[in-house]
């Protein structure tokens, strides 16, 4: 994964960097998949700031992750690769046969158009 650093040209643009990821979606995430992240900006129940130095940034939404891939023996095939701004992975969005949709987390060498297959069983090529 290619991250490219940018020329300290102006004083924002000194420490910036971007994931030049290749093959990463452009659409939206599925937001029957996505849920709000609350952010605090730092401040207690009270309104009050207790953590100093906080807030800011970009709105994030939540994608709810699969990760305990309970839908055994039925192919999926992954519909595209996508960047998730709240971890450094990116996310595969796949669809079963069944209709359903679910994210993973995206093992590295998967590509849209890709078939996987979760099972209980080991097989061996």
């Amino acid at each position: 994964m290619p991250i490219h650093s940018f020329r300290p040209l102006t004083p924002s643009g000194r420490f910036t960097s971007l994931n030049m990821e290749q093959g990463l979606s452009k659409e939206r995430p599925q937001r029957a998949l996505t849920t709000h992240k609350h952010k605090t900006g730092g401040r207690n129940v009270y309104g009050r700031v207790t953590s100093r130095h906080r807030g800011g940034g970009h709105k994030q939404l939540y994608r709810i992750i699969d990760f305990r891939r309970d839908i055994l023996d039925m192919p999926a095939k992954v519909q595209g690769i996508e960047y998730d701004p709240n971890r450094s992975a990116n996310l595969a969005l796949i669809a079963y046969t069944n209709g359903e949709k679910r994210y993973i987390i995206a093992p590295k060498g998967l590509k849209a158009g890709d078939t996987i297959f979760t099972s209980n069983k080991a097989t061996t090529k």
